[in-house]
């Protein structure tokens, strides 16, 4: 669901000397948010005019996309920004209205996790779909020379995702990068996510009691897509039975509620060296 205007998104040549032009001349407040966002090739910064955000977008890399379109463009508005409270079911029911996704799966950017829609199916102007946490702080983010990429997910209809998001943000905060499906996922997305992400662990969170319905289910999807060397982990309320069930079909870890997120983080490091050979 559309929750309304995120953010209008303007590319720039020099992104302090613009963010200071607004503030002299408009009096708009300093940027509250500035990073620089590696797989785009940009610097980007958020400046907010209340209801949203102005995205100021300055290339870091001549090959970029931001970089291109300064050199064909000028500086102008570059794109618009919808914020959903679901990305992935965003992007799904854009396809399926026959909209063409740049995007097939959702990527970290600076307000959170984003998809593109190509401006030939949306009437000539570029927009971008965001979805970010409750208190507005990214989903995913990206650690300078990481070394392990890790998808969690939430398999099946349980809508409480306050765990998941501690583990990923603990993860992310521990150098690895962390790509946040939301909730609500189903086996089929979780896999096709984890091969277009090209992950090195997969983490999935149930509190609903399906895990033995939905970890195998997950890693027989796995399989068929040739990604079954990446090792599973689950994380909710598993009853002391069905443990040792779940490691004979292949998960490799399982946590309960209350476990030291610095706990998941050294079983995470242990288990993507023996599987991926890294």
């Amino acid at each position: 669901m559309i929750k309304g205007i995120h953010h209008v998104a303007i590319a720039v040549k020099n992104l302090d000397e613009t963010a200071k032009w607004y503030q002299e001349m408009l009096g708009l407040p300093a940027p509250e948010k500035e990073e620089v966002v590696q797989e785009q090739g940009v610097r980007a910064c958020l400046i907010n005019v209340g209801n949203c955000y102005i995205e100021l977008l300055e290339p870091i890399a001549e090959t970029s996309t931001v970089a291109r379109f300064l050199a064909r463009e000028g500086e102008k508005l570059h794109h618009i920004c919808l914020e959903t409270d679901n990305i992935v079911q965003e992007l799904q029911r854009s396809a399926a209205k026959g909209l063409e996704l740049i995007d097939k799966v959702p990527r970290h950017g600076i307000g959170g996790m984003i998809g593109f829609l190509h401006p030939r199916s949306t009437r000539s102007i570029l927009i971008e779909f965001v979805q970010t946490t409750a208190d507005g702080g990214v989903i995913a983010g990206i650690t300078d020379g990481r070394k392990i990429r890790v998808l969690i997910a939430k398999p099946g209809l349980d809508g409480h995702d306050r765990g998941a998001k501690v583990v990923a943000r603990a993860l992310r905060d521990a150098g690895m990068e962390v790509i946040y499906t939301g909730i609500r996922q189903s086996p089929e997305m979780i896999a096709e996510a984890a091969l277009q992400e090209d992950v090195d662990a997969v983490g999935l969170s149930i509190l609903s009691g399906a895990h033995m319905e939905l970890c195998p289910r997950v890693l027989g999807l796995l399989k068929e897509k040739g990604i079954d060397d990446v090792p599973v982990f689950l994380g909710g309320i598993v009853p002391t039975e069905d443990i040792a069930k779940l490691k004979e079909i292949g998960v490799k870890g399982v946590f309960g509620p209350g476990t030291p997120t610095g706990e998941i983080i050294e079983f995470v490091r242990s288990i993507v060296p023996a599987e991926r050979g890294e």
